[in-house]
This record gives structure tokens, sequence and C-alpha cells, in this order.
């Protein structure tokens, strides 16, 4: 399951303007793909989503991500408006897509 969800997002990410998120199970996937992405370190266990989100955008310290996949998944994730409790399934979502996001460090090249 959380395959089809990373893939999700960045099927989203695809569209121009992106597809919005359907779930909060993609707005955690997408907390830890924007993560590992930037550099971040795995992201701390919040009691909602909209708190971790909160906390992702203090760690960014207003950099922006230079990879238009990430800057769109970021964009889809600040937009989202469901707000769910943080379980350890969710954080598992989380673990994910930091785990399978294959670039670190902010930009590419």
């Amino acid at each position: 399951m959380s395959y089809i969800i990373k893939m999700a997002l960045d099927i989203k990410a695809g569209f121009e303007p992106p597809a919005p998120m359907s779930s909060p199970i993609e707005g955690y996937c997408a907390i830890g793909t924007v993560s590992k992405n930037m550099g971040l370190p795995m992201p701390e266990k919040k009691d909602t989503l909209f708190e971790m989100r909160e906390q992702l955008t203090a760690d960014l310290a207003g950099r922006e991500p230079e990879e238009g996949r990430i800057r769109k998944i970021l964009q889809i994730l600040l937009n989202f408006i469901r707000n769910a409790d943080t379980t350890d399934q969710m954080m598992e979502y989380v673990a994910y897509g930091y785990e399978q996001e294959s670039f670190q460090g902010g930009k590419k090249g």
C-alpha cells in the first residue's frame, strides 16, 4: 500500500497544476518524501498531520525545493485541508516516504 501512496504523490505532482491530495495518508508520505529530499532528518511524531506539516515548514526555514516534483508535492501538502491524528500506522507512511526517496540534499545536479 505504501508503494501505491508514494506513486500517487509522484503522479499528482506530474500535473500542471498539481492534483490535490485525497487522503491524510498521502500527506504523511509527502512529509517523509520532502524531508529526505531536502536533507532533513526523519520527522518526529507529532499529534496531528497539521502539527507535522508545521514542523516541516519550520525545519525548511524558508528554503524552497529546487526539484520541481518536490516543490509540487510540498505545494499540495501545504494546501491539504483535512487534518488527522498521527498514529503509528501513519508514521509508517512517513518512514516509507523518507526511506524510498532516492535523492537527498535539496538540489539536483
